[in-house]
This record gives structure tokens, sequence and C-alpha cells, in this order.
């Protein structure tokens, strides 16, 4: 079960939705000293008998909690969500993995005690209504893998207490004019994980990176591209542009967790800094074309890299060995590596796990 949605709920509700005479294919539903709860256990298609209990929930997870993809969830009518409509007091809303709603009603902008509004993995998902910025409480927006979804309402930038944001998509800006960006969220005084899904091969730009340094809080910070045929032909090269980047611009210095997808050159771009992150420990780099992390990193003990934990997955043309990965990363204490075949000469046990042993 996701991390934040086990910080939603209680011990009890933990309990409850581990015990496995409860998975009866059906929803659940119980309380505790201050919240009520409905769970789905493992119901698929979802109907409006649904919403026949009068309780006035606080959790509502309707969604696949599940972290497999197989459990398939669906509304027959995507009417069926009206029955949220006058949950007041709800806190939590999880819809995540249910096929078939294109839109959210433009009703939720109205449940306005809701902190945790999870639609992850809502695959047909098109619309999330311009009224959204009226959950002034809320503190986690999860929309990742809602690829249809490329309209982001510019009143994100009024969810004044956001905390994590999941799957803010960055497009091409002559086609999203209306589209919030990066540098109208950049007023979240309190954002610290922001995951980006963006079409654009040259992302970050210099307007991205300049709007990226404004966020003052933000630690953790996720960019995946995608939406674009990046290879014509099996020993053809990435078209990106070369773009001249200032070099005072970077990615943020703060950042601690850096998670970069499918990034489509075979050299690092400029704005990955890493000597400059002081506060970087972990650096996870999966999928793409990159053949080298660093061609002459700086030996200056005062300029090193603070990385301490490093995972690369599915780098086909990255060549390296420890000796490489150990000049470029000095304080490095976990290597986690999967279908790396030009990573060579690391001691790895059968799961691809490199530790550093003590007094080394």
């Amino acid at each position: 079960m996701p991390l934040s949605v086990r910080a939603a709920l209680s011990d009890k509700a933990m309990s409850y939705v581990n015990t496995s005479k409860y998975n009866t294919g059906e929803i659940s539903v119980f309380r505790d000293t201050i919240d009520s709860y409905l769970i789905n256990i493992d119901k698929s298609i979802i109907d409006g008998d649904l919403f026949e209990n009068k309780t006035r929930f606080t959790i509502f997870y309707l969604g696949r909690w599940q972290s497999s993809a197989t459990h398939h969830i669906e509304v027959g009518d995507t009417k069926v969500l009206y029955g949220l409509k006058n949950m007041n007091n709800l806190s939590f809303l999880s819809l995540r993995g249910i096929s078939m709603i294109t839109e959210l009603p433009t009703f939720i902008s109205e449940l306005t005690s809701l902190k945790i509004l999870d639609l992850k993995a809502c695959h047909n998902l098109e619309v999330v209504p311009d009224g959204i910025g009226s959950l002034t409480r809320l503190t986690h927006l999860d929309m990742s893998e809602c690829y249809f979804l490329e309209n982001m309402p510019r009143s994100l930038a009024n969810l004044s207490k956001l905390q994590v944001l999941k799957g803010f998509f960055i497009g091409d800006s002559k086609n999203n004019k209306r589209s919030c960006t990066l540098e109208d969220l950049s007023g979240l005084r309190r954002l610290q994980k922001l995951n980006i899904y963006t079409s654009v091969k040259d992302f970050p730009e210099e307007m991205h990176l300049s709007a990226l340094q404004k966020f003052e809080a933000l630690q953790n910070l996720t960019i995946s591209w995608g939406g674009c045929s990046l290879l014509v032909g099996s020993n053809a090269i990435p078209v990106a542009r070369k773009l001249s980047i200032k070099p005072d611009l970077s990615l943020p210095s703060r950042l601690q967790k850096l998670d970069l997808h499918c990034f489509h050159g075979t050299s690092p771009p400029s704005w990955l800094r890493l000597s400059n992150m002081k506060e970087l420990k972990k650096l996870y780099i999966r999928g793409g074309q990159l053949c080298y992390l660093d061609k002459s990193p700086k030996l200056n003990t005062s300029n090193q890299c603070t990385v301490e934990i490093l995972c690369l997955k599915y780098l086909g043309k990255l060549k390296m060995d420890l000796e490489d990965l150990m000049i470029l990363f000095p304080k490095l204490i976990f290597l986690h590596k999967v279908e790396c075949p030009k990573l060579t000469n690391i001691p790895c046990n059968e799961s691809g796990v490199w530790k550093r042993q003590e007094g080394h």
C-alpha cells in the first residue's frame, strides 16, 4: 500500500485491510474513535449501490490499494461518483486505478476538507476541474500515470498547503497556453516533493530551471520524459536540440533526492551539476540513452558529489566500472543496478545490490 495511504489510515484500519477474512470482494465500512472508513477490499465494478450507506465518511478509499495493476477496477457509469457530492467531512479520497473516469466532477472542488486526493493510474482521466484550487487544505495530490491528462488547472497554484504533487504534466507551451506552469507553482512554499511528466524533449529549459530555483522547500524531484519518439531505427541517436543554458542555471541545490526517467541524451545534461547539489543523497536514473555520467569529475574535496545511494536501471549504453563510480561518487555506500550490462567489475549480489564495506 502506498506510503501516503499508510499515513492517512489508522493502525486499526491497516489491521482491518490486512486481515484475510475481509478479502471477500466487497466494500468494507467501519469506524474507529475518530474516523469513518469505506475501503474497497477487492470489488472490481463500482455501482450506485455503494452510496446507499448514508455514513458521512472521512476516509473513502474506492480505488486500488493493491500494488499490482492486475486488480482491475472500473465504474459502470461516471454518475456513480455523484454519491460523493455531500461528503463534506471527507479528508481522504482515493480513486486510484479506476478505469472509465474521463472527467473529475466539478463538485470535487466543494469537498473542502480534503487533505489527500489520489488519482494515480486513472488511465482514462482527461479533465480535472479548474475549481480544484478551492481545496485549500490539500497536502497531497497524485495525478501520476494519468497519461490523457494534459491540461493542468492554473488554480493548482492556490493550493498553499500542498506538500506532495505527482503527475504534473509539462507539454508544448504553444499548445497548452492555459495550463499551469512551474512558474505558477513556484509560490507553493510548502511543496517538498514534485513529480513531473513531460513530452518536451529539451526539458528543462532556462525558464523551467529559473522557476525550479524558486521552490523553497523542494527536497524530492522526479522528472519523466515521454510522449515522443526518441529513436528512428535501432542504431539511431536522439534528435533533441542542443540548447545553450546559462552556466548559473541548474537544478535546485537543496534537493535531497533526484529521480530521472528515460532521459533521451547520450551525455549528461549541463543542468545536472551534481557537485553543486550539496544536500543530494539519493540519485535514481532509470531508462534512457546515457553512455556515461560524468567525463571529468572534479577531484577537489570541497566540491565532491554527496550522493550516498545510487540506483541505475535499464541503461543499456551506460559504460562504467566501480572505480569510475567511486571517483564520481566518493561517498557512495549503496548501489542497485538492474539491466545495465556495461556496468562492469562491480561485485553485486544476485539482486544487483552493492554495499560499501565498513572501513573502505
